[in-house]
């Protein structure tokens, strides 16, 4: 599967200080990542990017930059939270049998199963990513510290394989 790693920063970024694949760091090449490479359409990736995100990024004037929608983060959080709280739950409900693998876990899943759900519902390690201040992050983790009053400008978008 593909997925996408967008570079941002709350100064406009020029051309020739684009992200290359070479800039990410290793760890997420041979954990995450299976290889990672420049996109064929920036200007379509961005376009995706802002359709999907709509009620989370407003775009602003000028090109390729945005901010966050007031209430965006809650928009964006709010499956994941309803999910994670679920989850949290049928915790509650694991057997001692299910925590050691003697028996299937609740919804007749495996415990670990379960736990990797929590942990996607919290944030998800093979989705969008955010390049910023040279550190990358899953999205849910750089938009939690996002600052909803910057204005965010976008430069490199890399396609990676996972």
């Amino acid at each position: 599967m593909h997925s996408r790693i967008f570079q941002i920063s709350k100064e406009t970024i020029d051309v020739s200080d684009y992200i290359e694949a070479s800039d990410i760091p290793e760890g997420f090449q041979s954990g995450i990542a299976d290889y990672v490479v420049d996109v064929e359409d920036r200007t379509a990736e961005l376009k995706c990017l802002m359709e999907s995100f709509g009620g989370i990024f407003v775009p602003e004037p000028g090109e390729d930059s945005f901010r966050i929608a007031p209430n965006g983060k809650k928009a964006y959080f709010s499956g994941g939270y309803k999910r994670f709280r679920e989850l949290c739950a049928l915790m509650l409900t694991t057997t001692m049998e299910a925590f050691i693998g003697m028996e299937a876990g609740p919804e007749d899943k495996a415990l670990s199963f379960l736990m990797y759900e929590l942990n996607e519902a919290y944030s998800s390690k093979y989705g969008y990513y955010i390049y910023e201040d040279e550190e990358l992050q899953p999205l849910p983790e750089w938009l939690r510290a996002a600052d909803p009053q910057a204005i965010y400008h976008i430069g490199n978008v890399l396609d990676y394989h996972f």
